[in-house]
């Protein structure tokens, strides 16, 4: 492979990951906003918690898959550039609803349109570069996500802050909805000049729902072993979108801060022991075996994010909480690298895309979708000043419970077989 060629691709792998980037960031800045939102619209955690999880993850989920068909048909470039115009649409209109239901609405836009990023993205990047470079190209795409988070706390709380300092008449939160929608634009009519010159729809018009039934019945068929997997990493998911959604509220009503300040702790905090946590991850599972490690590695990972629960909701001051979300976050991020690396080596090489998607269609419905839901109705439920607390505590403990219990079994199963 040529040096130009071999640039070319890290180029287009690097402008994937700026998408990531970008679209992850466009769903999390409500995590920055929740207070505002609650002052101006009149709503209750509950609600959004519904915003954060289901107005979101449930058409992103059932989108998964048909948009992974759409992506063997279509123009990859022009695909994704539709994904990214609709993101940055809908995150403007979150900026434009005048009630929690017009919200909702928006959300579920947004999640619409960026079930395709992932799709698109990833095909364009095994397009554009060799195999012998396509992990890294891949790594670039996930590493995407972190940063996304990051730049949504600490952006959107500086924002959030600017805007609060100028007297236009319109709420902060709102401009930082319409400008992190805005942001996307440009990157759109990058992908729109990329048109067909990088990949393409594979044109394949047959096969591909025979592909995706072969998968499912992979997966039954190796439900003894599959089974308790996807379940610990639904819990991994679940604790950690919560973690996510709900930490910078949590740390404003603990410890007083301002929303612009718990985002730039939060989002430093998030954003490296994200990246750290998925790199060890991977790292360890490569050293002690992937097959039989991968379930015990969940294992820890869900035990050390779990116990940090309890200093994250109790602790009186700030930098131990801190401390204690960046343990959690590191500790589910090594669950989460697993919990992928697992199902990618159970799944026969022919059938893990379609297997994939099926994969993350659960993940994201039962995972992404409840997670930030549930910690909203307990804490509406409980009612106290400490409330949201007692809710991450409660809720999340409980299903970093089951998770242990389920990668445990998984351990055991997979011992079994070795």
């Amino acid at each position: 492979m040529s040096p130009t060629t071999r640039y070319r691709g890290y180029g287009v792998a690097m402008l994937m990951a700026l998408v990531h980037m970008l679209a992850v960031g466009d769903r999390f800045l409500l995590s920055i906003l929740i207070e505002p939102i609650k002052a101006d619209l009149t709503v209750r955690d509950g609600t959004i918690g519904m915003l954060q999880g289901p107005a979101f993850a449930v058409l992103n989920g059932l989108a998964t898959v048909p948009m992974i068909l759409i992506a063997r048909r279509w123009p990859l470039a022009r695909l994704l550039a539709l994904a990214m115009l609709g993101s940055s649409v809908a995150t403007i209109a979150c900026g434009l609803a005048r009630s929690g239901e017009a919200l909702a609405v928006a959300r579920m836009a947004m999640g619409l349109a960026q079930a395709a990023i992932g799709p698109a993205a990833l095909g364009l990047i095994v397009a554009a570069m060799t195999p012998a470079h396509g992990g890294r190209g891949i790594g670039l795409f996930t590493g995407g996500a972190a940063l996304g988070r990051g730049v949504a706390m600490i952006g959107g709380g500086a924002l959030l802050a600017l805007f609060a300092g100028l007297s236009g008449g319109i709420a902060p939160w709102r401009m930082v909805f319409v400008t992190g929608g805005a942001i996307g634009l440009p990157v759109v009519l990058i992908l729109i000049r990329l048109g067909g010159s990088v990949g393409g729809g594979t044109g394949a018009k047959n096969g591909e729902h025979r592909r995706i039934g072969a998968a499912l019945r992979h997966m039954i068929a190796d439900r003894a072993l599959l089974l308790p997997h996807i379940v610990a990493t639904l819990c991994a998911v679940l604790m950690a979108q919560s973690l996510t959604s709900w930490s910078a509220s949590l740390l404003i009503r603990l410890h007083g801060l301002t929303p612009p300040r718990a985002g730039l702790y939060v989002g430093v905090a998030i954003m490296l022991a994200g990246v750290s946590g998925h790199g060890l991850g991977g790292l360890l599972a490569d050293r002690r075996g992937r097959s039989g490690g991968v379930p015990v590695l969940m294992l820890a990972g869900l035990a050390v994010g779990s116990l940090a629960l309890w200093p994250l909701t109790r602790a009186e001051g700030l930098a131990p909480a801190l401390a204690a979300l960046v343990v959690a976050v590191v500790g589910l991020s090594i669950a989460l690298a697993n919990g992928m690396i697992g199902f990618q080596d159970r799944m026969p090489a022919a059938l893990r895309v379609e297997g994939t998607a099926i994969f993350l269609t659960l993940v994201t419905l039962l995972g992404t979708a409840m997670g930030p839901w549930a910690v909203g109705l307990a804490s509406q439920a409980i009612a106290h000043p400490t409330g949201l607390a007692d809710a991450v505590g409660g809720v999340l403990g409980l299903t970093g419970l089951v998770g242990c219990g389920a990668a445990l079994v998984a351990a055991r199963r997979a011992r079994g077989r070795a």
